[in-house]
């Protein structure tokens, strides 16, 4: 707490004196939670100026800690482009949390700002009942198949595990798009390299589907002791992932 303070005492002073390039470094740092502290404390005509000094992948994370009140804001404050920056910076979740707090011309103008495939994952996430799984799932997860050897999974995960929601879980997807199995990324990375994924030992594959309510996805976290669920249809098919903190927003 004392390092927070500290290393937000001197921002509105750098603001007053208007020293651009001095605030950008003492934002550096920061985390993204206390960046949003920091805009939240500015008056409204100066939040745009701070939030454009940020990189655009800090710039996202900040935004989703930001209240709704603080988002419109923002969002009235910046050009097309930079909102169309921001909601491609992004998670999924975070993103869908965004589009349902808005107003709806609001949500309309934001969604015409994504591109197609962004715009069809938006659609998708939004048509699930509120207070489901699938409704602040993310479909940005690591996966491999059944067939691989664990070397062969590792060298998949470090071409495309870049940007995915977490590395902590794997999950196993055949060639149908169906969830076979999960497994820990430590285990995976200490099984030998020719060993199948499937021979891998870990604990039973646990899944939530996309329509299950809070209270199921809550009593699933509790009961397994998880950081990620996979998110599957009815028939078992892999839709996506739900995180922790996807719950707890979901709870509150």
């Amino acid at each position: 707490m004392s390092r927070m303070i500290e290393a937000r005492n001197p921002i509105g002073e750098l603001v007053t004196g208007r020293q651009w390039d001095q605030l950008r470094d003492a934002l550096r740092p920061m985390h993204p939670s206390d960046i949003a502290d920091v805009i939240i404390e500015q008056p409204t005509e100066t939040e745009g100026i701070i939030f454009r000094l940020l990189p655009r992948e800090k710039a996202a994370r900040a935004f989703a800690y930001l209240p709704p009140t603080e988002q419109r804001h923002l969002l009235d404050s910046l050009s097309n482009e930079q909102v169309r920056h921001l909601l491609d910076e992004m998670s999924p979740d975070d993103r869908t949390h965004l589009l349902e707090e808005m107003p709806a011309e609001v949500t309309r103008e934001l969604l015409l700002q994504l591109d197609p495939q962004e715009l069809q994952a938006a659609r998708k996430l939004l048509g699930y009942p509120e207070d489901t799984a699938g409704r602040y799932m993310t479909p940005k997860y690591a996966w491999i198949y059944p067939d691989m050897t664990a070397a062969a999974a590792l060298d998949k995960i470090r071409q495309t595990g870049k940007g995915k929601e977490t590395l902590n879980w794997i999950y196993v997807i055949d060639a149908a798009g169906k969830l076979v199995e999960d497994v820990r990324l430590a285990n995976l990375v200490l099984a030998p390299a020719e060993s199948n994924v499937m021979a891998i030992d870990d604990p039973e594959l646990v899944s939530v589907r996309a329509t299950d309510d809070r209270e199921s996805v809550l009593k699933a976290f509790e009961k397994y002791d998880r950081t990620a669920l996979p998110v599957t249809d009815d028939r078992g098919y892999m839709l996506g992932i739900i995180t922790v903190d996807d719950v707890l927003d979901i709870a509150e």
